[in-house]
């Protein structure tokens, strides 16, 4: 039933194998590393990740989520199953979207194809909003969110010497927000990208042929350059939860 807020008009170590039976189908159509290598959680920390934010969201049962760039909506379908909330998971994608309803919990969320930047809903709609490495809009993010409500991400945050962390939360602290749970994630990304650049080459055989050759030489040096940045300290990840009011 939709929810009256939408706006008129292999394994690696941390990671989750993606189910062929029930994503097959979407990795195939689409061949990309992050699709094939992170599972339904897709991002860094997996399952684990979505449930340490979960427990410090807030949300109560009945309560409004809002999945931003969702992909199959692990985060949405997780948060609806465990909190009884009424969530929402969306995503550009509508392939990804399909996929996540066909999932465990998937009769249990409203999906809705959107894009973050825009999001078609109205103003304070959502009692917690969330972005699992995806990209990530602090205005709209924050228009949509109830006063107080609650952010919950799993992002990358600079690591260098322009400011680190800090500068990532003060972006937020302009819309008026605090933080109020961080947990540092950066040695388990990289972990998690050399894993993936690892398997990328043990399977190229397996991969290559899929992706073409063309698109799996720039998805390696993708996940190279990742390892690279994450191994200088120029890059750090991490989950944070903000609130207000």
């Amino acid at each position: 039933m939709a929810m009256p807020i939408l706006a008129a008009g292999a394994t690696l170590e941390g990671m989750t194998a993606i189910a062929p039976a029930a994503l097959g189908a979407l990795s195939e159509a689409y061949a990309a590393w992050w699709i094939d290598f992170l599972g339904e959680h897709n991002h860094v920390g997996g399952a684990d990740a979505t449930k340490w934010l979960l427990d410090r969201s807030r949300l109560e049962p009945g309560q409004r989520m809002l999945d931003c760039g969702a992909f199959v909506g692990a985060a949405a379908r997780m948060a609806a199953d465990r909190l009884g909330v009424r969530a929402v998971a969306c995503d550009i994608s509508a392939d990804f979207l399909q996929t996540g309803q066909r999932l465990a919990n998937g009769g249990r969320v409203e999906w809705v194809a959107a894009n973050t930047q825009r999001l078609p809903f109205r103003d304070g709609s959502f009692d917690s909003v969330w972005a699992m490495d995806t990209y990530i809009s602090p205005r709209e993010m924050s228009r949509v969110a109830a006063r107080t409500g609650t952010i919950c991400l799993c992002a990358e945050a600079p690591n260098d010497g322009r400011g680190g962390s800090e500068s990532f939360v003060d972006e937020w602290t302009e819309y008026g927000w605090t933080l109020t749970a961080h947990k540092q994630m950066s040695s388990e990304a990289t972990q998690a990208w050399r894993g993936v650049e690892g398997e990328m080459v043990r399977r190229r055989h397996d991969i290559e042929p899929r992706y073409g050759t063309r698109n799996y030489l720039r998805q390696l040096d993708m996940v190279a350059n990742l390892v690279y940045a994450y191994e200088r300290g120029e890059q750090g990840h991490g989950l944070f939860v903000f609130a207000r009011g």
